[in-house]
């Protein structure tokens, strides 16, 4: 039971995180977004069915068993593509690309008998397999038995997995003398991504022989490697949404490091970073548009004329934690101009964190203490002393 809610709550947000990386956060139509929104999106498909099939939703729409079978055979190419894309900074497949669906078509036409199965008989078998969960992976629904779906598979996640590893390790050892925080940043994806993969790969493989095993009364049934194996694989995939969830800079702009010329500029780069700060200040100074409190990235993109990703990279190759921090101490700055001018004489620091942009007074406080070390009051306060020592006889 505990591993099929994590399942459920994963697929809710593989579907989430993928839905917001499709509509909201992928502004500039970046390719390795859509290969990173449609990953996650047939990940929670895929998973779904194991729930459908357990608690006999499937025989609502027995039309529906197999079609997540051969896009199984998607995940891990679409996986190590996204890599791909992203440190090579690619914008489209390549013609070689289309052999990755090779096993995808091929199971395709295996479940062809299923797929045109007149639907009395699809509804019985699939109310069998509801019965026994066993079928699904001892019985024969296509041209060829299950056992060769599944270890075709787990060959071909495999595959995969030793093709982004050595991908990703060949990358980076070339790429020692870069040190930029984006770099750190999408360096740390790439393998705590393929590292959730290769743990979530392994656990499903152990549990695919571990099942067929029990299932032939070779070995007694254990519930508990059911339990901690499942846990592995419902767990990664749900691991994965969070991370991106909980990594703003991931998800704003999504990651990818920009390569063209690199090695030419990467002693020098400062002054392209420089001119980009000095183009955003100028503008949010002269429109005041921090004050914004609903101020988004894409929101400021589209006023400067600046690309999203690339004020996310120039951002992060700052001092600041991300876009919000870098808006928020342009907001502090204005506030302690506005206290400098006697503003706490008439009005509240609840007014002047609402006048400055906060949406509340807490963050204000946190924000003006990072800033200054002090809250807006004991600000006034030193200013106040301050005015008083000057005019001092």
């Amino acid at each position: 039971m505990l591993t099929d809610i994590l399942q459920f709550i994963g697929v809710l947000f593989c579907l989430f995180t993928a839905f917001l990386i499709r509509f909201r956060l992928n502004k500039d139509n970046s390719f390795s977004g859509h290969l990173l929104a449609t990953l996650l999106f047939l990940i929670a498909v895929c998973n779904s069915f194991y729930l459908f099939i357990i608690y006999g939703i499937i025989n609502y729409f027995p039309y529906l068993y197999k079609v997540p079978a051969p896009i199984t055979f998607l995940i891990f190419p679409l996986s190590y593509l996204y890599v791909r894309a992203v440190l090579n900074g690619e914008n489209s497949f390549k013609k070689v690309d289309a052999i990755h669906l090779l096993p995808f078509v091929f199971f395709m036409v295996n479940y062809f008998p299923f797929y045109i199965m007149p639907l009395d008989e699809k509804s019985q078998m699939v109310y069998e397999i509801t019965k026994d969960f066993s079928k699904t992976y001892i019985g024969q629904d296509g041209l060829l038995p299950e056992w060769v779906n599944i270890s075709c598979r787990a060959l071909s996640s495999i595959l995969y997995l030793i093709l982004q590893w050595h991908l990703i390790i060949t990358f980076f050892k070339h790429k020692t003398h870069i040190s930029s925080k984006q770099f750190a940043l999408v360096k740390k994806w790439v393998f705590d991504l393929t590292i959730i993969q290769t743990v979530h790969s392994v656990s499903l493989i152990i549990l695919y022989i571990a099942n067929a095993l029990m299932a032939m009364n070779i070995i007694p049934f254990a519930h508990f490697i059911h339990i901690v194996l499942g846990l592995f694989v419902s767990g990664s995939f749900l691991f994965v949404s969070c991370y991106l969830l909980w990594s703003p800079n991931l998800l704003i702009g999504l990651p990818y490091i920009s390569f063209k010329n690199y090695d030419a500029t990467v002693n020098s780069p400062k002054p392209d970073i420089g001119s980009v700060f000095s183009e955003l200040e100028t503008h949010l100074n002269k429109t005041k548009l921090f004050l914004d409190p609903n101020l988004k990235i894409d929101t400021l993109s589209r006023a400067t004329n600046i690309a999203s990703r690339k004020i996310t990279h120039t951002i992060s190759e700052s001092d600041y934690n991300n876009f919000n921090d870098y808006i928020n101490q342009m907001r502090i700055g204005y506030a302690a101009e506005k206290i400098k001018d006697n503003y706490l004489d008439t009005y509240s620091v609840e007014a002047l964190s609402l006048t400055c942009g906060f949406n509340s007074k807490n963050a204000f406080y946190r924000a003006f203490k990072k800033a200054y070390g002090c809250t807006p009051g004991q600000y006034d306060s030193n200013n106040l002393d301050s005015d008083n020592h000057t005019i001092e006889p």
